[in-house]
């Protein structure tokens, strides 16, 4: 529905920035729950981007629908951002913890590797495993991925490899426990032991990588 009041214009800019809470007062104002901004962003979409779920539920209620977030609900976009409620809520309504991105064969397992804060992105880790992630997954090779920075391009690794470069003992010991297998490789034939040393990791991490009779 078109955007004709500057007031409502004006909520959906301070959405868009992060005051998700005004979404009541916008709906209560008379405007459409799939309302977007100017530039084509969905009010649904800018609060799962802030991670808001109770923001999306009262969308949902005034006739939105989660197929507005896109491909599986975006679940990759909550796991990515660390939202661990959102992400439960999302896999609740029947987003696929397994489902790979199109483009780089990325799982939701691999999106929740890609930062170093840990403590939020491990609860997103263990939701996911929790609810049957598959932890031996791997990307398609050479593809880039909007995970990091321009340049970087996948490497046909599993959660395992990326977890050996940005995770804790934590996040490798929870991955190993669902089954990762530790001497995977990548399309260059480096497993998660390679990354690990790659990255300058501490023993703690090369010891539980370690596999065959080589020992940290």
């Amino acid at each position: 529905m078109p955007i004709r009041s500057t007031m409502a214009v004006s909520m959906l800019e301070r959405i868009a920035d992060g005051e998700t809470h005004l979404v009541f007062d916008y709906i209560d104002a008379g405007n459409s729950a799939d309302s977007v901004d100017r530039a084509g962003v969905s009010l649904i979409k800018w609060c799962a981007y802030h991670g808001d779920v109770s923001a999306i539920r009262f969308l949902l209620r005034h006739g939105e629908s989660l197929q507005s977030l896109g491909d599986n609900y975006d679940l990759n976009g909550a796991v990515y951002h660390g939202y661990p409620v959102l992400c439960k809520f999302l896999i609740e309504q029947g987003a696929d913890v397994n489902m790979p991105l199109a483009e780089t064969g990325e799982t939701p397992l691999h999106s929740a590797l890609c930062k170093s804060n840990r403590e939020a992105f491990d609860a997103v880790l263990r939701i996911l495993l929790d609810h049957g992630a598959k932890p031996n997954c791997t990307t398609k090779p050479s593809v880039e991925t909007e995970a990091f920075m321009r340049d970087v391009r996948t490497r046909a690794e599993t959660p395992l490899h990326r977890a050996a470069a940005f995770g804790n003992e934590t996040t490798i010991q929870m991955l190993l426990d669902a089954g990762a297998r530790v001497d995977s490789k990548d399309i260059h034939g480096d497993t998660p032991l390679a990354w690990a040393s790659w990255h300058l990791r501490p023993r703690s991490i090369l010891r539980l990588l370690c596999y065959g009779e080589y020992r940290a």
